[in-house]
Formats: structure tokens, sequence, C-alpha cells
């Protein structure tokens, strides 16, 4: 009986000992799966922070644009906004050149005071219009045709300049800063035919 009963605490000894190591077994099997679920709950945060990174890299960046956008529109708008005022006030000034051209030789006093005062409107003008930005295009006899700021409304044989050079000019171009507001118009050589 006495070996029974040694038996029976080896027995019992050994069974603790399995059920501490089957308990340290399990903790182990429960600890690594806690810990894949925390390392792929770290990955999909670390996804989540990628995406939301992203999409707020692109958010400035749009708004960013807009904002450009936005200030090229409002200088734009700023520069450019008498463009079609302007347009319509050069004809005033082109007639007010044309009555001046035409001015009698043999002037009386009265006259004279008309003449005066259509060139000091004239002057006006054109100095509200140079404050304002407006630049004049005002090609030379025998500057080279250039088709982006003049306007050829004929070609005439000559001998005297190249080929495509301005020989006339009938009305002066305006530009407002790198904008054509009128083309100058001229009248161009050409070459003799052959």
């Amino acid at each position: 009986m006495e070996k029974q009963t040694e038996e029976n605490i080896d027995h019992q000894q050994s069974q603790p000992k399995d059920d501490a190591q089957e308990i340290n077994e399990i903790e182990q099997v429960a600890d690594s799966q806690l810990l894949a679920s925390k390392l792929e709950e770290v990955a999909n945060l670390n996804n989540q922070i990628e995406v939301l990174q992203d999409t707020l890299l692109r958010t400035v960046a749009e708004s960013e644009n807009t904002r450009k956008r936005l200030e090229k529109a409002v200088t734009e708008a700023r520069d450019y906004a008498i463009f079609s005022f302007a347009k319509d006030l050069l004809t005033v000034n082109d007639n007010l050149s044309r009555a001046l051209e035409h001015k009698p030789k043999n002037l009386n006093d009265e006259v004279v005071n008309v003449i005066t005062g259509v060139e000091m409107t004239k002057n006006e003008l054109e100095s509200i219009l140079k404050k304002h930005g407006l630049e004049t295009l005002e090609p030379r006899i025998g500057d080279k045709f250039d088709y982006n700021i003049h306007h050829a409304i004929s070609q005439v044989i000559s001998d005297e300049h190249e080929q495509d050079s301005i020989i006339s000019v009938m009305q002066l171009g305006y530009k407002i800063k790198d904008r054509l507001l009128r083309p100058a118009t001229v009248q161009v050589t050409k070459p003799p035919p052959q």
C-alpha cells in the first residue's frame, strides 16, 4: 500500500505539473492570438493613417491650387477690368486725332481756341489711358510686320523695303499689359512679280 500511496503522490505531483504546463501553453496560445490580433489592428490603423495622410496632402494641394487660381483671376479682373471701356474710348481718341490732322491753315482766334481745346482733350484722354495701363503700339516705317501686334490691310509692291516691311501706318495699336486691345493697322510690302 505504501507503494500505491507513493504512486498516487507521484501521480498527483505530476498532475499539477501537467496542468500548469497546459495552462502555460494555453496562455502562450492566447498571448500569441492576442498579439496577432493587436498586430493586425496596428496594421489596419497604419493603413488608415496612410490613407488619411494621402487625403490630407491632396486636400491641401487642391486648396493651394484653388487659392492660386483665385489670386490669378482677381489679378486679371483688376488688370483687365477696363478692357471693353478702353476699347470703346480708342475710337474717340482716333476721331480727335483725325480732327487735329485736318485743321485749316488760316485760323481766326475762335477757331484756334476750339482747336486748342480739342488738343487738350486728346492729351488728357491719352494721359488717362496711359495711367490705366494702356500702351500705344506705334510701328515705324521699315519695321518688320508682326502678325501678333499688326493688322495688314493691304500689300504694296516695293523695291525700297524688304518683303513684309511696314510702309504705312493707318491706325495705331494698343495693348493693356500683355493683352492686345487693338492691333496697329498697316500696309506692308510684297516683292515685285517675276
